[in-house]
């Protein structure tokens, strides 16, 4: 048997479906799909002492985190678009040629 509680997802204030019988399906928003979760005590117990600390003391070993390279210089662009534009004229000549 299933019950519907009209207006009480506290998501979308939508319908909210009870199966009674199987509870990991049970209660469920037909509107945006929200259940309502319970978390293990153990899981709550952890949050608890985890808050108030930075995630990233414990992810990083170095001083720093990298950021990748850094980005090229006007210069070192021009010199580099210089160089392709070299080797397209070069391809395209050794075509031409045979």
């Amino acid at each position: 048997m299933a019950r519907m509680n009209l207006n009480s997802c506290p998501r979308c204030n939508g319908a909210v479906l009870d199966y009674v019988q199987p509870t990991e399906d049970s209660p469920m928003c037909i509107m945006c799909g929200w259940r309502d979760r319970t978390v293990s005590e153990s899981v709550l117990a952890e949050v608890k002492n985890h808050l108030g600390k930075s995630f990233i003391e414990h992810t990083y070993t170095h001083s720093k985190a990298t950021r990748g390279k850094p980005p090229m210089s006007g210069w070192d662009r021009e010199k580099k678009r210089r160089a392709q534009l070299r080797m397209r004229a070069n391809d395209q000549r050794e075509l031409n040629a045979s």
